[in-house]
């Protein structure tokens, strides 16, 4: 096959996975944490010209699919186990086999056990264990989760009169951070679960709106970061350079067949 034939096809193939990628980001434009992904070309330079100062190639070929990690914005659920980061840093959950993930992703749910756990059953990291009933769920600054419960029959009998009998405030366990000196060499498993990599290089643990980390909110979910308008501009002319690649094909592919009919 012919350099052009190769560059024709190179380009088609690589604004197919441009495709596919930009897909995905709309398709998880309402996903909370997510983080949109990007994808990044460079040429290739054929065999035939690679002593050549002119510069040749023979395609373009994907050299990196890079994921953004800027804020995504905040939006009030109303939901007591519904939590936004907003800064650096992620939440820890436990995976099934024992290992540790970090997500953006705060829908929490009660386990069986009551701990906090993602939808998939992951428990965060360390534990939030949330009483049977409970009321006015609240995060300070340093990520202490406390409630209000109602009281035992011991503290109702030793209340003084006039004293409020609406609940005691108590902790039930606090938020910790996790961030990463290079967080885009992490790896996605899915389920809005990222793992380290020697890219990503070690976690950094810490307390909530101290040294860098980000602060929690309760109530409040993180959005996806994926931008409509820019991500429909790149779909738009993604499908102009795939048609291009086409039409430039069809033309190569015809000038060779009209070319092999003359020498036969």
């Amino acid at each position: 096959m012919s350099t052009s034939l190769d560059a024709a096809v190179s380009g088609m193939v690589e604004q197919q996975r441009n495709l596919e990628l930009i897909s995905n980001n709309l398709a998880n434009v309402n996903t909370p944490g997510y983080k949109r992904l990007s994808v990044h070309f460079q040429d290739v330079l054929s065999d035939a010209v690679a002593g050549d100062n002119t510069g040749g190639g023979s395609g373009v070929r994907t050299s990196a699919a890079t994921r953004s990690f800027g804020q995504g914005s905040l939006t009030p659920t109303g939901r007591d186990l519904d939590f936004a980061i907003s800064g650096d840093g992620f939440f820890k959950v436990k995976l099934e086999d024992g290992t540790s993930g970090y997500s953006r992703d705060g829908t929490f749910f009660v386990g069986v056990d009551g701990r906090l756990t993602t939808s998939n059953g992951y428990v965060l990291d360390p534990a939030v264990t949330v009483p049977l009933v409970y009321s006015d769920l609240k995060v300070d600054g340093e990520g202490n989760v406390s409630v209000r419960r109602p009281l035992t029959d011991a503290e109702m009998a030793a209340l003084k009169p006039g004293e409020p009998r609406d609940g005691k405030r108590e902790t039930i366990g606090q938020f910790k951070l996790v961030r990463f000196p290079n967080p885009v060499g992490l790896t996605s498993v899915g389920q809005s679960i990222f793992v380290e990599t020697e890219a990503s290089q070690a976690p950094i643990e810490g307390t909530t709106g101290v040294e860098g980390m980000g602060s929690v909110y309760a109530g409040w979910l993180e959005s996806s970061n994926v931008d409509i308008a820019l991500e429909m501009s790149n779909l738009s002319l993604a499908s102009r350079s795939y048609a291009l690649s086409f039409t430039a094909f069809k033309t190569i592919e015809e000038m060779l067949r009209q070319a092999g009919q003359v020498t036969t």
